[in-house]
Parts: structure tokens; sequence; C-alpha cells
């Protein structure tokens, strides 16, 4: 299944308006067949898809659909027993712990659950087999090098998940998995996160996340892979995604609370598609847009 981009910051929110991967591009990630049992429950059944290099994709769905079983497959902590997921051009299942960790980072939605080293720079060097100075340039970019002698536990919420994105990067992982990357965070240090995915994004690092924030998807995630019953139901640009009511519904989703604030407009109903701010088309044109 090939991906389907959304819109990018500032464009107008419509599909036509979105950067198209091209389809002769060979995939950085490849799901084929991708069968995955949890005790007798089959939780996912035959997943097929693919992600371009560079792209930003969320993958959405209610509780038990499936989502973050996918994204540690993806993300090579969990070994698909059907189906395969290769990274890069690698089998994920035939690929060690290093191996796996220079193709792709997974980070976790709880940041605790990763750290292993007693120090944050030891944190950082652990994926790190000849530190040619990555561990230094990644105690700079994410504001950690005076914590770098401290025990990761005792960092503030918003340092451990950097710390968390460090160690899943300082590898050279050109693909980067994160589940819930916003939980337990305030909006200040989501946002700088964001921030942050968003510039490891224009270096080229592909960013596939899992959360249940539907805002966040509709602000930055331009495709979104919908979920349901542990198959694909939807593969799409993300604003196609929060267009199409039904779809949303029948998968357990809540509308952005943008996109609930214009729902019906009828004085305005182009308005009807947007999901996020980027995609207004000023304060003027609004002007009195909310009444029915």
């Amino acid at each position: 299944m090939g991906p389907t981009d959304g819109c990018g910051a500032g464009e107008v929110g419509s599909a036509s308006a979105a950067h198209a991967t091209p389809a002769d591009d060979e995939p950085i990630v490849r799901v084929r067949g991708l069968t995955v049992r949890r005790g007798r429950t089959e939780v996912l059944h035959g997943v097929d898809l693919d992600i371009h290099a560079g792209e930003f994709v969320a993958i959405v769905g209610a509780n038990g659909a499936g989502k973050s079983t996918l994204a540690q497959a993806i993300g090579g902590v969990r070994r698909p027993p059907r189906g395969t997921v290769t990274v890069g051009g690698g089998d994920l299942s035939r690929a060690s712990a290093r191996e796996i960790s220079r193709r792709v980072g997974f980070v976790f939605q709880n940041p605790e659950h990763q750290f292993i080293a007693h120090t944050v720079r030891d944190e950082l060097a652990h994926g790190v087999r000849d530190d040619d100075g990555r561990v230094a340039d990644i105690l700079v970019r994410f504001g950690l090098e005076e914590r770098a002698d401290e025990h990761p536990f005792l960092l503030s919420g918003g340092q451990k998940r950097r710390l968390s994105v460090g160690t899943a990067l300082v590898a050279g992982a050109p693909v980067l998995v994160l589940d819930e990357p916003t939980f337990g965070q305030d909006r200040a240090r989501a946002d700088q996160l964001l921030a942050l995915l968003h510039e490891l994004g224009a270096t080229g690092t592909t960013i596939v996340i899992v959360t249940h924030d539907m805002q966040l998807v509709a602000d930055h995630a331009r495709r979104t892979i919908v979920l349901a019953d542990g198959r694909v139901a939807a593969d799409r640009a993300t604003v196609d995604v929060f267009a199409d009511d039904a779809l949303v519904a029948g998968a357990g989703l809540r509308l952005p609370p943008l996109r609930q604030a214009l729902h019906g407009l009828s004085r305005h109903p182009s308005l009807s598609r947007v999901s996020r701010l980027a995609d207004l088309p000023g304060p003027m044109a609004v002007a009195g847009g909310g009444r029915r």
C-alpha cells in the first residue's frame, strides 16, 4: 500500500496541495502480511504498508486496534511471527539488536522503560560502537550537556523524553518510531519535542508516531494510517482522514478540537474540512463564522 501525503505547513487543506511521494521511490519501511497474536488473540491481521524516507506518519485507532503492536514491529521491538518488516532493505527478523538500532530507533511511551545506564552520557554511549563525537553532539543538540553525568531517572519529564529520543538516534538510525510521544508532558514540553521531530524530519529522518491526540495528528502528520480491529482501515492524507466523518466514527476516533468547532458551519462550508489553525484563511475571512 503506497503512501498518500497530506498538506504541509502553511498549505491550503486539500490533498491536491500536498507533496506526493514519487511512486517509484523505494520505501524505507515495508510491511507485508504482518500477523501478530497476543496469547490466543490475533491483534494484527495481514497488515501491508509502505513508508517512504522523510515522511511524518501517524498511526491511530481506538484502544485495542493494534497500533502499538504495529509500531513495535516497525521499531524492531517485537519480532513478527508471521509476515515481514524491512527497514532500509533489511529484514528486521533476521537482524541483530545492534543492526536494528542502526536502522530504526524506538521510543517507548514511558522513557524509563528503555534506560539501562547510570548516567545520561553512558545511556547515549551504549548505542554507539565507535564514538566519533556523536554522543557529545546529541548532548548539545538536545540540551543535556549539563546533565551528562546525572542518572537518567533524575531528569525532568521533558529531559527524559529528549534523552529517549537521543538514544534512539545516536546510532544514526534513519527511522524514528515513537509511541505516544507527548504522553505525560505539558504543552510547552510537547511543542518542544514536536519542533525537534520536525527538525529531524527536515534532515531526512522518517518519523512514525502512535498517538491518541488527534489535534497533534492534524497539526503535524502529513499522512495518517487508521487501524481498526487489527487491520488498516485507511491510509490517506491526514486532511482527508479527518474530512471523512464515517471513517472517523467507524474507527472509534474523535475529531480534532478545531475540526469539531468548525464542523457543520453553514455560512462557511469550506471551513468544515479544516482541522488546524495553519489552514484557516485568516481572521478577517472567518469573522462571524461561529454562527450556524
